[in-house]
């Protein structure tokens, strides 16, 4: 699998994605619950991929307008990176191998009272192919990049070589930070740096359809599947708060 290795690494290239990485399938396999394991999505997975692209510092910095502007970005990084996976797991099935996009956003299982899951966590995934950390506001964190990246991955059955590119080394956020913590509008992060997803994402994210779910507490297979087909044409969410990327020392 070198010479498909090398074509990764060149469509990396071409396309200005700083940082990629390779890992084992059977990592997550092991550590992820059922129902969002990479042979879930693919019985015959062997390789997880996971690419970050990072959000300009600028659309942060903004002032009253950082959320609209962000909400923008983040759709047009979305769509441009799940065009990406798309093509490159055309390249990697040319080889006679198959592989399924785990797109950054939608499409959602959601579990209990609106707790949004995605098919495969993007978080982990990049933690296992060395691209970042999670860190204390729930969100990958890069040396590079702090909580910039916006992610996408791959899910194949080429056993492809456990790479992270470029070589760095991920520490994750600094003890001793708490900014996160201590400005988050509804303490959503607890000192040991503990999400509340539910209530993040309450606050943070807003379309129709996400506000009646979230209101009426009730979500059966139906309603999920209107959910993501509705999402096609939705543009993602609406966000109303990036704070805990917009203020972090590390994200400048």
């Amino acid at each position: 699998m070198k010479g498909l290795l090398e074509k990764v690494k060149e469509f990396s290239t071409r396309n200005d994605i700083p940082v990629f990485g390779i890992a084992r399938a059977s990592h997550l396999e092991n550590s992820a619950p059922q129902g969002n394991r990479p042979s879930d999505l693919l019985p015959a997975a062997k390789s997880l991929l996971c690419l970050g692209i990072p959000v300009p510092r600028g659309i942060f910095k903004c002032g009253t307008r950082a959320n609209e502007t962000y909400w923008r970005a983040a759709n047009t990084y979305y769509r441009n990176i799940d065009a990406m996976l798309m093509q490159l797991g055309r390249i990697i099935e040319e080889t006679g191998e198959e592989a399924i996009p785990v797109y950054g956003c939608f499409p959602y299982d959601v579990r209990g009272k609106g707790d949004f899951w995605g098919f495969l966590s993007l978080i982990k995934m990049a933690e296992l192919v060395g691209i970042g950390k999670t860190g204390k506001n729930g969100l990958l964190f890069n040396s590079q990049y702090g909580p910039r990246l916006i992610l996408g991955g791959l899910v194949t059955s080429a056993a492809l070589p456990e790479i992270t590119w470029p070589e760095q080394k991920n520490i994750g956020c600094p003890e001793g930070c708490h900014v996160c913590q201590e400005n988050c509008p509804v303490k959503a992060i607890d000192n040991a740096g503990k999400v509340d997803r539910l209530a993040c994402v309450k606050y943070s994210q807003k379309t129709p359809i996400f506000s009646y779910f979230i209101k009426t507490k009730t979500f059966d297979p139906a309603d999920v599947q209107m959910l993501n087909h509705l999402t096609g044409v939705d543009d993602h969410s609406m966000y109303t708060c990036t704070r805990c990327v917009s203020l972090c020392p590390y994200a400048a």
